[in-house]
């Protein structure tokens, strides 16, 4: 058997290269890929091929084409996860030294949604669109005011046959973090995604199957299945942590800021999968320090991926960045407040959705 060495190639209509980390990829005119083998044994098709588990293939038509799963040749059954995209953080304000200069609250997790299928039941190839993060807050350029909101994330959906939802946004304004996607209904904002208990979606304590509520000033919540709740900020500029979720997206953690008496508050941490809450991305704990990136799936960071941490505070130099949420629908950060004179910190970016098909 002959070996293909990395950057092979044949004239210029085919070539064959045998990349170092193990995958084979099939070019046509020397620069587009046509076939893609992966080293775990996925195959994908087109100049933009996505992949999932070992026999199981996604086929793309192009770079601006949504990727699809395409039936294995005998299969029983198809299992699919998915994850959709988190909320973004809220930016901090920017205010005078007498105010409270808050940080932004963080945005919410997305709800974790799978079944199983009989290979029967589904067509040759089922459309995957994968749900992006919501944007986080854009910075505060000009004196004397509040922080600006994020933007809620998106679902994935597995054709028609099964949509995890997007967690809601975090505010920059009204000291909530964004609430949880549920399995049913997305997190719009801070009111918490389908199922929900008690009296309505603020004021549910814990999510369950539905998405974790997020209170004012208070930390995110927890959920099972649906997302947790991202941080808020009290009233004396205190970050909350982000709520976590067994196998949602974790909410991120609320920006720094400063008191009306002056005093410095960090930013706060990211949820993860593991305890109520806190334990995804390290919120800043320096001036105009960013917040860290929360973890993506499959990184210790439990079902999904975990919040962002909350941006520094900034009174001599402007305030930090949210960080971004992790893979798997984790939620963005709250920017740091900042004081006159100084920018404050923009949100930080919810994770980007996630599918994966298991085929057998």
């Amino acid at each position: 058997m002959s070996t293909i060495s990395a950057g092979t190639t044949s004239g210029t209509a085919l070539v064959s290269t045998g990349n170092t980390d193990g995958t084979l990829q099939l070019q046509v005119n020397g620069t587009t890929p046509s076939v893609t083998l992966a080293a775990n044994g996925a195959v994908g098709f087109g100049s933009s091929p996505s992949y999932g588990s070992a026999n199981q293939v996604l086929q793309s038509n192009g770079s601006s084409a949504a990727p699809s799963w395409v039936a294995a040749p005998g299969a029983t059954f198809v299992m699919v996860e998915l994850w959709g995209g988190g909320g973004g953080g809220g930016s901090g304000a920017r205010q005078s030294t007498g105010a409270s200069r808050l940080g932004g609250s963080a945005g919410g997790g997305s709800a974790y949604a799978y079944r199983l299928f009989k290979a029967s039941d589904l067509g040759a190839t089922v459309t995957v669109t994968i749900g992006a993060g919501g944007l986080g807050g854009a910075a505060v350029t000009s004196n004397c005011n509040a922080g600006l909101d994020g933007t809620d994330g998106g679902n994935t959906t597995f054709g028609a046959l099964l949509t995890s939802y997007g967690g809601g946004l975090g505010s920059g304004t009204t000291q909530r973090g964004g609430a949880g996607g549920g399995v049913l209904s997305s997190g719009m904002g801070s009111c918490a995604g389908q199922p929900f208990t008690l009296t309505g979606c603020y004021n549910a304590t814990f999510g369950q199957f539905g998405g974790a509520p997020a209170r004012q000033q208070n930390p995110g919540r927890p959920s099972g299945f649906g997302g947790g709740s991202g941080g808020g900020v009290a009233c004396n500029a205190t970050a909350q942590v982000g709520g976590s979720s067994y196998q949602g997206g974790a909410g991120g953690g609320a920006g720094g800021g400063i008191s009306s008496a002056n005093v410095i508050r960090n930013g706060a941490d990211g949820g993860s999968g593991v305890g109520i809450s806190g334990g995804g991305g390290a919120g800043a704990t320096t001036q105009g320090g960013t917040g860290t990136a929360g973890a993506a799936i499959g990184a210790g960071s439990g079902g999904g991926g975990a919040g962002g941490g909350g941006g520094g505070y900034g009174s001599a130099q402007a305030a930090g960045a949210g960080g971004a949420g992790g893979v798997g629908g984790g939620g963005g950060g709250g920017g740091g407040g900042a004081t006159n004179g100084f920018n404050s910190g923009a949100g930080g970016v919810g994770g980007n959705g996630l599918a994966r098909v298991y085929t057998w």
